[in-house]
């Protein structure tokens, strides 16, 4: 089961940011995730990786993701980690 980490800056505030995407994960995903994650950090910060691949970087988009956007990247990811899975059983 994957496991998503959000990174996220302290003194930046960006903490409100990624509890809410982490319940709209959590809602939409639930059962499906060995956990989430969040991981306090600094220098502007706001990544989101699902088994330790980046999905979605502030640093590279310039913007925060909107929750569809992650949901729909994370989505993608789950999918291709669980077909992967399938194929090895």
């Amino acid at each position: 089961m994957p496991e998503v980490v959000i990174h996220y800056c302290v003194p930046c505030r960006y903490q409100f940011k990624a509890i809410q995407d982490a319940d709209a994960i959590l809602k939409e995903f639930g059962e499906e995730l060995s956990g989430l994650r969040l991981v306090p950090g600094a220098h502007g910060v706001y990544d989101v990786e699902v088994d330790g691949t980046l999905v979605f970087s502030l640093d590279k988009a310039m913007r925060f993701p909107e929750t569809p956007e992650l949901i729909r990247k994370i989505r993608a990811k789950i999918g291709a980690t669980t077909k992967a899975r399938r194929r090895k059983a």
